[in-house]
């Protein structure tokens, strides 16, 4: 067992002490899927490997807050904090401004021009290096900056 996934096992029992029915729902469903993944590799997984299950998550639950009708407060409320529980367990998060400067250092590095063609392998860079400190969604937007 990966020591993510020994903190997710703590803070479910934690929540279901507390009788925090939206943490140990959210909880259980992440343990769950790494847990299954576990067992179908037939291995303890890597903390990288962790995350990506988290950032899955992530990744679906923005996306039921983008398809929450007006007016609906309570359910973008509810799952705003789904949202916020999730990311604690990310490790930081990369800014856009820092995103950037990685970009042209890789760039730089590579010595490519900053246009379309490129994009595909400096995001595969970028990803690979930075692994569950930032998402694909992100670095697409920064690099649409800057290549022409």
């Amino acid at each position: 067992m990966g020591e993510l996934l020994l903190q997710l096992k703590k803070d479910n029992m934690k929540a279901m002490k507390e009788h925090d029915t939206l943490a140990k729902g959210v909880l259980s469903l992440v343990i769950s899927s790494i847990a299954l993944a576990e067992k179908e590799a037939g291995k303890k997984l890597q903390k990288e490997d962790e995350l990506a299950y988290v950032q899955r998550e992530i990744k679906q639950t923005r996306e039921t807050l983008e398809s929450i009708p007006e007016g609906r407060d309570d359910l973008k409320e509810e799952t705003n904090r789904k949202l916020a529980l999730l990311e604690s367990y990310l490790p930081q998060q990369l800014s856009k401004d820092e995103i950037h400067d990685i970009i042209l250092q890789i760039l730089n590095e590579k010595g490519l021009e900053p246009i379309k063609r490129n994009q595909g392998p400096v995001m595969k860079e970028v990803l690979a290096k930075y692994k569950g400190q930032t998402d694909g969604k992100t670095v697409n937007a920064v690099l649409a900056t800057i290549l022409q």
